[in-house]
């Protein structure tokens, strides 16, 4: 009799076929569910930007909110008033939004994937309908705080103080 069965080694080849197979599938699977991820972040703060420009567009100026907590929240007038339904807290990462708003702009900041998908996901700045590159973003935050540090100097004939000099 005629033993049906299967020996260890074909066994054993068709278990490293299988763990060749999810080698490759496995990361391809993890990075489009990453890029999915980063997209679908992205998407959430454009609409959100959105809604602030709808806003801007019937007032004439933005809300003001210091924080995301505060942009994010059920009370907000961009949602009581039908612009969004609803403003996220978090990406899809999990990690929160950050942002700001005054009466003349806004300025939104996801912060993706972390650790390897990092590079491959990275931050994403929205500024007034757009999106901001790394470099945009430092180049706004540096003209920003050299515009807040450097004290306004006195023009020619005057003191300081804003008085002119007598002689």
């Amino acid at each position: 009799m005629k033993n049906k069965g299967f020996s260890l080694l074909e066994l054993l080849i068709v278990l490293a076929i299988i763990g060749l197979i999810a080698s490759v599938a496995v990361p391809k699977y993890l990075n489009s569910m990453n890029k999915a991820r980063w997209e679908t972040s992205r998407m959430q703060l454009k609409r959100v930007a959105e809604a602030f420009d709808q806003y801007n567009l019937d007032r004439g100026y933005y809300p003001e909110f210091a924080s995301w907590d505060e942009i994010a929240t059920p009370t907000n007038i961009l949602i009581k008033e039908g612009y969004i339904d609803k403003i996220p807290l978090k990406d899809k990462f999990g990690q929160k939004y950050e942002g700001s708003s005054k009466v003349d702009a806004y300025l939104f900041i996801g912060h993706a994937a972390r650790g390897k998908f990092a590079l491959k996901y990275p931050k994403y700045y929205l500024k007034d309908g757009n999106f901001l590159s790394e470099t945009d973003y430092l180049n706004l935050m540096a003209a920003r705080d050299e515009a807040t540090t450097t004290p306004a100097t006195p023009e020619e004939g005057q003191t300081p103080e804003g008085e002119t000099p007598q002689n």
